[in-house]
């Protein structure tokens, strides 16, 4: 607890060891994987975990620990790695929630989601379509979706530019096809499956309006704060942080606002600068109270249910 106030940080990135090898596999032309690992390493100033993930959970706890953090979600961002996500939350399941990344066009994609969210109970699933190029609205998902609204889950989908820092310290070229990264494309999907609760990421990643107006249309469609939101600064309007809260404020109300902080990276660990910033801005812009702990807490832990 930060003062008055209970965090539950919605969006944080578990970057396993395992991760790390599923990404070199994408890698054409690629050196040996222990090289490989070495060379991200060093390109990105980060470390590579070693390979038991519930040591790496442990080490996230001492970070949440350090800075009063009750509860966060990890995502299992590349498909392959769920394994790990789930080890994490079995080890610290009343402070993690797991969510993975799917693969949409996959041949076992209904397969893998089964087990993972009925038998290893991840609460939903993260999907990318401008970088798989595939619409949200893709009849070959509505299984998918259906599978969540059954577990009463949830479904971050990214939306916007598309940064993944770890591709790049590969050397992985991220292709994307902005024909799949518009928020708009997600309103007749909420709408069709009203029991999901759908997550756009970083309020659209520079589609702020679009984003807006998909809160405006959808009642179960929330928007998450994540990250350092470097988008503003490419945006026409080049709008601020408080603009931004504001206008997401006015267009999902308190009670669809996640806070995020982004976070992934050892040994950089957890962003406290985000989530200083972020509250200290809530509480200048004198938002009241309870919405503030909606929005830091109460909103996440009823998604995440508990």
């Amino acid at each position: 607890m930060i003062g008055l106030f209970k965090i539950f940080d919605a969006h944080a990135h578990f970057y396993s060891n395992a991760y790390f090898r599923f990404l070199v596999k994408q890698k054409p032309n690629r050196a040996d994987i222990s090289s490989e690992l070495r060379n991200i390493a060093m390109k990105g100033h980060i470390e590579i975990p070693g390979e038991d993930p519930t040591q790496l959970a442990k080490r996230w706890i001492d970070a949440i620990d350090k800075w009063k953090i009750e509860r966060m979600v990890l995502i299992g961002s590349i498909p392959g790695d769920e394994d790990s996500v789930v080890k994490a939350v079995q080890a610290f399941p009343g402070r993690f929630t797991g969510y993975f990344t799917v693969d949409p066009n996959s041949n076992v994609l209904m397969e893998n989601a089964e087990k993972r969210l009925k038998q290893d109970k991840l609460r939903g699933l993260f999907l990318y379509p401008s970088l798989y190029q595939i619409n949200v609205g893709d009849e070959w998902l509505f299984p998918l979706y259906n599978l969540v609204q059954e577990v009463k889950g949830s479904v971050f989908v990214q939306f916007g530019k598309l940064l993944i820092r770890p591709r790049e310290f590969a050397g992985i070229t991220t292709v994307t096809n902005d024909t799949f990264a518009d928020p708009l494309h997600l309103i007749p999907v909420a709408k069709k499956f009203p029991n999901v609760r759908w997550i756009i990421p970083n309020f659209g990643a520079g589609r702020l309006a679009e984003t807006l107006q998909v809160g405006k249309e959808c009642p179960n469609v929330y928007v998450d704060t994540a990250g350092s939101n470097s988008w503003m600064a490419e945006h026409p309007e080049k709008p601020d942080l408080r603009k931004v809260m504001q206008k997401a404020l006015e267009a999902f109300g308190p009670g669809r606002i996640l806070f995020g902080s982004d976070s992934g990276m050892m040994p950089r660990g957890y962003r406290y600068d985000i989530l200083d910033n972020q509250l200290k801005l809530l509480q200048e812009m004198r938002v009241p109270t309870p919405d503030i702990k909606k929005i830091f807490y109460d909103n996440m832990a009823s998604i995440a249910g508990g």
